[in-house]
């Protein structure tokens, strides 16, 4: 299989987290020796806490997808080892974040980190959860957005590969949704789009049966782009 990693995106913003990750706990340190030496000055400590507290939790969701291993990238890849040379992966590089082309065609590619027993019911996605503990309750929970949020991954895909390819005659991008958390069980029948989890990512794309794809000199020309 090829893979194919927009490196340098993914180490610009790895370096964004970290600097909004500790710049605000930097930040917000000032403000407490500020706090301690200008007992008046509440306005700058208020300030400077707000600054702080604002970056650093800007910083925590980006460090856990850019900075944090194993990466989204690095365990979809994991799941599709072994895959022949007809399959390409690519990670950041083609308006989707995450994109595969292989002999049933051209699918972008929607990680998702719910948990639980997940499936599509009276026309919505829902996921049923067991409560553990006192912190968490069980039930069931709508998964809003999902099939809305896949076929925007798809449309960025497909507006991008007629840019990079240079003809509109390029086949249509389907949405495929991935689940991610090892304790999710996923059932799509009759769902508009298609979902799987990441263990049986592999198995779903090589059953499919052959659509229209991209030709080996297409995929070339993506690979040197």
């Amino acid at each position: 299989m090829h893979h194919y990693l927009d490196a340098r995106k993914v180490r610009r913003y790895a370096t964004i987290s970290r600097v909004l990750s500790f710049g605000g706990m930097g930040i917000m340190g000032v403000g407490l020796v500020v706090s301690f030496r200008q007992t008046t000055r509440l306005d700058a400590v208020l300030g400077l806490f707000l600054a702080g507290m604002i970056a650093s939790q800007l910083g925590i969701p980006m460090r856990n997808r850019w900075d944090r291993h194993p990466r989204i990238d690095e365990l979809l890849d994991r799941a599709l080892k072994g895959l022949d040379g007809r399959f390409a992966i690519y990670h950041y590089a083609l308006g989707a974040s995450h994109a595969v082309v292989c002999p049933a065609g051209i699918f972008a590619l929607l990680p998702r980190f719910e948990d639980g027993a997940v499936e599509y019911r009276d026309g919505r996605w829902m996921r049923t959860i067991q409560r553990r503990g006192r912190l968490r309750r069980g039930g069931i929970r709508r998964i809003d957005g999902l099939d809305r949020q896949a076929a925007a991954e798809a449309e960025r895909l497909q507006r991008r590969l007629v840019r990079r390819i240079g003809s509109d005659q390029i086949p249509p991008v389907d949405p495929l949704v991935v689940f991610l958390h090892s304790g999710a069980e996923v059932r799509s029948d009759g769902a508009p789009t298609r979902a799987v989890h990441l263990k049986k990512l592999k198995e779903a794309l090589r059953k499919l049966p052959r659509g229209q794809t991209l030709s080996d000199a297409q995929l070339e020309l993506l690979g040197n782009g």
